[in-house]
């Protein structure tokens, strides 16, 4: 009897152990994630290096690669192609409607590129283009835009994303003819780079239009409304708590990361108005 008690408490003993030591294989509920997004702090960054600690719920969103096309399930740093030019010559661009005009060599392309660390502010091809892991979900991304979704090669990813930015960015601007506001080339390109990292954060109720508009009330302009606009973005409307695990979910790593993002996009846009 007591050899059995005890082989009963050692059984009970290696139960309570076994999660403590493993995984949880299992992905956090969707309303849990609902603005949720991938970390921008990874190594290949231009501007910023300094890592956030990622939360579990991100490392537990696991995806499968195709390995027809993953060119490079083991996670190699891609070289560049020799064919590629230091920098990509541009037109300034006069006016907002010019803006996705050159597709992968577009001011949209470039400037989100920038963001994103695929792309350096003129436009010229960083390694991460040609295909990265991401590091909050493990998913191979391509292209300007570290599109995740089965594209072919980082031209394709480009084609898809840009297709789809602006179908967003049409939203964005009726979002903001709806609240009375005239975006400027600022606030819509911040606008899109938010679309391409965090949509639900860009287009959702309380999102980021909704979040300008607010800035603006308080006598905010220019990049101090478009950063507080882009934080406050990360909050769930029906509560305003913080709804962004993929930046730590507490506002000083969500605003280093948007104003990481913002300066990128600057640098773009200054670059295109020479």
């Amino acid at each position: 009897m007591n050899r059995f008690r005890k082989y009963v408490m050692a059984g009970l003993g290696l139960a309570i152990a076994i999660p403590t030591s493993f995984p949880i294989l299992f992905s956090p509920s969707s309303s849990a994630t609902q603005r949720s997004t991938k970390s921008t702090t990874q190594t290949h960054l231009a501007r910023d290096t300094r890592p956030v600690n990622l939360p579990s719920t991100i490392a537990l969103e696991f995806g499968v690669d195709n390995p027809d096309i993953n060119p490079n399930p083991f996670n190699a740093i891609p070289s560049i192609p020799s064919d590629v030019p230091a920098s990509i010559p541009s037109e300034p661009i006069k006016n907002a409607s010019e803006i996705f005009q050159g597709g992968a060599n577009s001011l949209v392309a470039r400037a989100v590129g920038s963001a994103e660390g695929t792309r350096r502010p003129d436009g010229s091809k960083n390694s991460a283009y040609y295909g990265h892991r991401d590091p909050g979900n493990a998913k191979w991304n391509l292209g300007s835009f570290s599109y995740q979704h089965d594209a072919r090669s980082p031209e394709d990813a480009d084609q898809r994303q840009l297709n789809r930015l602006q179908t967003q960015d049409k939203m964005l601007q009726q979002k903001a003819a709806a609240q009375g506001l005239t975006l400027t080339l600022e606030e819509r390109m911040n606008g899109l780079d938010l679309a391409n990292q965090a949509p639900l954060a860009a287009l959702d109720r309380g999102g980021y239009i909704d979040r300008l508009k607010e800035a603006r009330d308080r006598g905010l302009r220019g990049n101090e409304a478009i950063l507080v606009a882009r934080v406050n973005s990360y909050r769930e409307p029906s509560t305003n708590l913080w709804d962004a695990p993929g930046l730590g979910n507490n506002e000083a790593d969500i605003r280093h990361d948007q104003a990481r993002r913002m300066d990128a996009v600057a640098d773009a846009l200054a670059i295109a108005a020479r």
